[in-house]
């Protein structure tokens, strides 16, 4: 096996273990996406830390793969500013060519899926986020700072909020 074959072996062993994280991202997603509906504080706070442990490990794999890339462009004589796995495929011969337009494809789809969700979770979440404002001005815009009836028995009209219903003291 000659260098060349040895780079090309190792980078796709990084790509598959990257396909195998993204996967378990778009499952940690879909886990989020059901904790927020269902409004489970400690999924969502779960999927959180799967989240961050799933990120860091993509970054050890992307680093190796972008060393890997560089020393590959060399032997190959390539420029790596504007290689993808398309062009690398291109640029090699079968077996490696048909296996890095599978991962090219694969790859393409799967981060496509997840950057669907992502944008469902935001949105679920800013809604989310807006109906606990709601919530909380109505509560606290519910009883005014003054109560209604003073122990004289004097009504205060000042600052009345939208219909106060009970007194802040008795």
């Amino acid at each position: 096996m000659n260098g060349k074959d040895l780079f090309l072996n190792k980078l796709l062993q990084v790509l598959e273990g990257e396909k195998d994280l993204y996967r378990s991202l778009l499952s940690v997603l879909q886990q989020e996406k059901k904790a927020v509906i269902n409004s489970n504080l400690n999924d969502l706070n779960e999927s959180g830390k799967k989240k961050e442990n799933l990120v860091l490990k993509i970054r050890i794999l992307e680093e190796q793969r972008i060393t890997l890339l560089k020393k590959l462009c060399e032997i190959l004589e390539l420029s790596h500013h504007n290689l993808t796995l398309r062009t690398l495929s291109d640029s090699v011969g079968e077996p490696y060519s048909n296996r890095f337009k599978e991962y090219h494809s694969y790859l393409l789809a799967l981060i496509q899926s997840i950057q669907e969700i992502n944008h469902s979770n935001r949105d679920l979440m800013t809604h989310s986020l807006e109906l606990i404002k709601s919530s909380l001005f109505f509560l606290n815009n519910f009883m005014g700072a003054s109560p209604v009836y003073y122990r004289t028995g004097k009504i205060q009209n000042e600052k009345q909020s939208g219909g106060r219903v009970l007194c802040g003291r008795i």
